[in-house]
């Protein structure tokens, strides 16, 4: 089972450096979705740019994010975690105060890989040290929790976003960087020096990508968030459908968002205690699926709010269990690699889940048999996908 037998009190098993990376979770994730919901806006409507150059500037970040982080990880491994993160939130910093400051191609250019290189630099070095500090802990409530500050910072982020967007963008980003520049400090002062994994082993990158069983698991979550992914593109596909104008999108998110703040810790506290890792992620998996279905064959308000419901329950279950599973496999002296090897695995499984999930909702339009192609294309994967997990041995 993933939990002891000793009963979870958040004052006697949270050390004060946890409390501070919680804090430095919720203020990044704050500045994050302060900036990037209006970020599209301002690069159409502001500098007048063209669609296919905005898509161009994302997958820039994108990639400078996701593909540096195996690269990343094994730098924090060698640094230690409080270093990398502190680099990468003053690298993020400076990035998202260009995004507000420059108007040119080229500038936006440098100012998206550096946003994109400052979170490569402390996203799998933040997962790792959560595994530090959560070292005789439960890990699937210590990321649950993460996972719950992190969808307050959600909640938080746009509307603090919206209304300083009142004023001019330029004050947006300079507001993200801001915040990122508190973590800074919050990281610098809070956590302890040294902050890294169990041993005095060396880093090594190699090791990981030959780790037959890691690689497996990683193909697995790779595959889970083909799922996931789809959060962004079937919600706005059908809200378009039963909700009027753009309010109504932005309101489902605020409502999966709360749904996961109220119900996050007691869900995931309650699957742990009864079901191994596998199990979890399985039901995660069809949870995931279905919540899609739902959302594709029942057209109406009920079915989309029933099937984000759906689909949020899926991402509670998996999210803080794929975190746990992580720091189950990483060892000594390579944590934060393991960290980043899984973030690329995430963004293959992330590009393949937007190409297909595009390619296939385009055909929901069409009418007929083949509408129903990408509601069951997807409940099929999800249902196989939660067939395997269960097997015994495939997740640790």
């Amino acid at each position: 089972m993933i939990v002891g037998p000793r009963r979870w009190s958040p004052l006697r098993d949270t050390p004060a450096a946890l409390w501070v990376l919680y804090a430095d979770t919720f203020t990044m994730a704050v500045g994050f979705y302060m900036l990037i919901p209006l970020l599209a806006l301002h690069f159409l409507d502001d500098l007048g740019m063209s669609i296919a150059l905005v898509g161009v500037l994302a997958a820039v970040r994108s990639a400078s994010q996701q593909g540096l982080m195996p690269v990343s990880g094994w730098i924090a491994d060698r640094v230690d975690y409080r270093r990398a993160i502190c680099a990468g939130v003053l690298v993020r910093a400076g990035g998202f105060a260009l995004l507000g400051t420059v108007g040119s191609t080229p500038g936006l250019v440098v100012a998206s890989v550096l946003t994109g290189v400052g979170g490569s630099l402390f996203h799998p070095a933040s997962y790792a040290a959560y595994a530090a500090l959560a070292r005789g802990r439960d890990h699937v409530r210590v990321y649950s929790t993460r996972e719950l500050v992190s969808n307050l910072g959600f909640v938080v982020g746009p509307v603090l976003g919206g209304a300083v967007a009142g004023l001019n963008f330029q004050w947006v980003s300079y507001g993200a960087a801001a915040l990122f520049l508190i973590a800074f400090v919050v990281t610098a002062v809070g956590l302890p020096a040294g902050l890294s994994g169990p041993g005095r082993a060396r880093p090594d990158l190699r090791a990981v990508f030959t780790d037959r069983a890691f690689v497996r698991y990683c193909v697995l979550a790779g595959a889970l968030w083909l799922l996931i992914s789809q959060l962004y593109l079937v919600v706005p596909v059908r809200a378009a459908v039963v909700l009027p104008g753009t309010f109504g999108v932005g309101l489902v998110y605020s409502a999966a968002a709360v749904i996961m703040v109220l119900t996050m810790l007691p869900l995931t506290g309650f699957a742990s205690r009864r079901l191994e890792a596998g199990q979890i992620l399985s039901w995660g998996a069809f949870a995931l699926a279905t919540g899609i279905a739902v959302m594709g064959l029942w057209s109406s308000l009920a079915g989309l709010l029933v099937g984000v419901s759906l689909f949020t329950v899926g991402q509670m279950l998996a999210q803080p269990v794929m975190n746990a599973a992580v720091a189950g496999y990483s060892s000594d002296g390579s944590v934060a690699s393991y960290f980043g090897v899984q973030g690329l695995a995430l963004a293959v499984g992330g590009v393949v889940g937007n190409l297909v999930g595009g390619a296939l909702y385009g055909l929901a339009a069409r009418g007929g048999w083949v509408a129903l192609t990408p509601w069951v294309g997807f409940l099929t994967w999800g249902l196989v996908l939660a067939l395997v997990l269960r097997r015994p041995g495939y997740v640790r």
